[in-house]
């Protein structure tokens, strides 16, 4: 089960979550949030959150934005990545880098 759930096109079986095989960047995304998330990415940009504190910001921000519920205390693999996968697609589009 722990690889299925790190496999974005696999579903669970007992319907806990739906397959995915990419994250839509959302368009209308509030500039305070989008500066939340620029502050944030050093903390993220290795694909490991660098502490406990930027992983709850992380998924706190991905609830909000996608209307979500992932418990900000998870360590499903698939859960974290769904989360850092949409922040960075924001990061990418928004920041000036």
């Amino acid at each position: 089960m722990k690889v299925k759930a790190r496999i974005a096109p696999m579903a669970c079986p007992q319907k806990y979550w739906d397959k995915t095989t990419e994250v839509e960047v959302r368009t209308d995304i509030p500039e305070e949030i989008i500066a939340e998330i620029i502050a944030l990415w050093p903390d993220l940009k290795t694909g490991r959150a660098k502490d406990q504190a930027a992983k709850k910001s992380m998924i706190e921000i991905y609830n909000t934005l996608y209307n979500t519920n992932y418990s900000v205390r998870t360590n499903c693999g698939s859960c974290i990545a769904a989360c850092f996968d949409g922040i960075k697609k924001i990061y990418k589009e928004y920041s000036k880098d």
